[in-house]
């Protein structure tokens, strides 16, 4: 066991080490550019943290979507705000009272994508949070209704952590890229079942990858853009330039690219 970990950390190392400058990794915003450095200085998954990334020409954005108690959608990571006070168990009126810890509002997604449509060149990523599966529905409908009606199916993925989730968004817009995300060693689907599903990209965190880092180029025989998560240290950063990845997402984009 011990040289198998002492083999993995030279590995790791050499990664770290070595990259390909010719190979150019596209930047993904977690939710928004929410930091200064290494610290965060607004919050995330706002109109500011967007803004902000649109001011840095980030290739794309991340954010959270949520669908509340009275039907609307919401921008937010986790479903709870505050005691007593939840995205999906709240009304739309009732959230948007909140302040968040930099005295930002929580946004709606139609306010989230009518900003984000003034950077057409950059991609727009919406998680689809984890309702139950009718609620997942309707926000999958919704959401698809917004995009349709701004013409920004262009600029969209959609992703999530369940497969389930992801067929759907396909079932109702077979045009929409969608991207599957991953931190299971033992359950990410392999480049052959990506395929098989029709997904344009998936979201793999560094350990599924640093023990399947042969699939890297098979996504890319089969046209399938990876995403490597998450990415906040220089390290990091080469690793995921010298496989070859198409994007990384990071929280910390000063502190990668410095």
């Amino acid at each position: 066991m011990k040289r198998i970990i002492t083999i993995f950390s030279i590995v790791l190392l050499s990664l770290c080490a070595c990259t390909k400058q010719n190979h150019q990794v596209k930047i993904l915003a977690h939710r928004g550019n929410a930091s200064t450095g290494s610290e965060f200085t607004t919050d995330e998954n706002t109109l500011e943290a967007l803004r902000r990334a649109q001011e840095l020409n980030f290739d794309g954005c991340e954010f959270d979507v949520h669908l509340t108690a009275d039907g609307e959608l919401v921008i937010h990571h986790d479903n709870k705000l505050a005691p007593g006070l939840t995205c999906q168990g709240n009304t739309l009126e009732e959230i948007r009272a909140h302040k968040l810890p930099f005295g930002h509002q929580v946004p709606t997604l139609r306010e989230w994508l009518v900003q984000a449509k003034k950077s057409p060149n950059m991609k727009q990523m919406l998680e689809i949070k984890a309702h139950k599966a009718d609620r997942e529905t309707e926000l999958i409908t919704k959401s698809l209704e917004i995009i349709r009606e701004l013409d920004m199916l262009d600029q969209m993925y959609m992703l999530s952590f369940k497969t389930s989730t992801v067929d759907e968004v396909l079932r109702q817009e077979p045009n929409m890229r969608v991207i599957l995300n991953s931190s299971s060693l033992h359950h990410s689907l392999t480049p052959e079942e990506v395929k098989a599903r029709g997904y344009h990209a998936v979201s793999y965190n560094i350990n599924v990858i640093l023990n399947h880092p042969e699939w890297i180029e098979q996504f890319k025989e089969y046209g399938i853009e990876t995403f490597l998560w998450m990415v906040n240290s220089p390290c990091t950063y080469n690793i995921a330039k010298n496989l070859g990845f198409t994007w990384v997402t990071t929280d910390f984009y000063d502190v990668i690219t410095k």
